[in-house]
């Protein structure tokens, strides 16, 4: 079975069609799957940066070091 683009458009008309509990229903799914991808970009950032601080590819400083570094 292949997949096919359905436009956001379609999506929220066949929403309208449903009954309040069952709109509420997808709400939380929704809101369930948009936490648990920001916890998964979240989870994702800190095993590159644990990585990153393995290599030891990155430095430490204070932000007055940063900005000599940034300035040149």
């Amino acid at each position: 079975m292949g997949t096919e683009a359905v436009s956001l458009n379609t999506i929220l008309e066949n929403v309208d069609k449903l009954d309040i509990e069952d709109q509420q229903y997808i709400q939380e799914i929704l809101h369930r799957r948009l936490i648990d991808a920001k916890r998964t970009a979240i989870v994702s950032g800190a095993k590159r940066a644990k990585t990153n601080v393995q290599k030891q590819s990155v430095r430490s400083g204070t932000a007055k070091d940063l900005l000599a570094d940034l300035n040149g």
